[in-house]
């Protein structure tokens, strides 16, 4: 069965129930399981708001979702022999990604913990990854690509679509950041090699950056299609900027 099919039946299904008198039973059943959900989220952070470490931190992000995902288990179980339980069984693993997702953001922010931006960016940033896993799951996701990919425009010869653009920013901004965690742990090891003057190792470290950062931007671009020569001004542009940027360090150090 196709992505659409699959789209439809359910909506379909979802449609039957909305004209089905029972299937306020249905919202009643998720109201009180994301409710009590929510509820037992407030007292675990009351009771642990004066505690510090990862698993305080890890369980207060995840108490939510996963006691909501039990609870609407539960539902399931017990409402399945007398109502429609389609809108509680689309929420379990709605529920179950915003699980996963709140899981990633918190080892994102462990790898990188003087990462301010990600701090300052961390709901937005789960919100946008939540949301696309939300479309797959309700086999929404074929229907945004196809207007995304209706949406076309040109950069210099290059012809790219809204969902390229997309793309390319999500691939750029995974590889950056695992550009970065591999120049995390450079760091680390640079800075307890000892027998290194403390300003050749502080070069190193932002060398081992930028170089990371700039392979990890052409690759990801080059993953996704995009013709690497249509951005051969802004290339030739940066190329000329480091060169120089390298010779005065150069200068400065000799």
């Amino acid at each position: 069965m196709s992505q659409k099919t699959q789209a439809l039946r359910l909506f379909n299904d979802l449609l039957a129930d909305l004209r089905d008198p029972d299937f306020v039973w249905q919202v009643v059943a998720l109201a009180v399981c994301l409710g009590g959900a929510m509820m037992l989220a407030y007292l675990w952070r009351r009771r642990h708001e004066e505690g510090a470490g990862r698993l305080t931190d890890i369980s207060s992000r995840l108490i939510f979702p996963l006691s909501g995902a039990l609870l609407v288990g539960v539902g399931v179980m017990l409402l399945k022999s007398f109502v429609h339980v389609n809108l509680l069984k689309l929420a379990l693993p709605l529920l179950g990604s915003m699980a996963l997702v709140r899981g990633v953001i918190f080892v994102l922010r462990q790898a990188f913990p003087k990462a301010a931006w990600l701090a300052a960016w961390e709901r937005i940033i789960a919100s946008l990854i939540w949301g696309w896993l939300a479309l797959y799951i309700t086999d929404l996701a074929p229907y945004v690509i196809e207007t995304m990919e209706s949406v076309e425009f040109h950069i210099g010869k290059q012809h790219v679509d809204l969902w390229t653009v997309l793309r390319g920013v999500a691939t750029i901004f995974l590889t950056v950041v695992f550009a970065l965690w591999i120049a995390g742990v450079i760091e680390a090891r640079l800075m307890r090699v000892h027998t290194l003057d403390s300003n050749l190792r502080l070069v190193g470290v932002r060398v081992a950056k930028a170089v990371l950062t700039v392979v990890a931007i052409v690759a990801s671009l080059a993953l996704v299609g995009i013709d690497m020569t249509a951005l051969s001004v802004f290339t030739g542009a940066l190329g000329v900027g480091l060169g120089f940027g390298l010779q005065k360090i150069a200068s400065n150090y000799v």
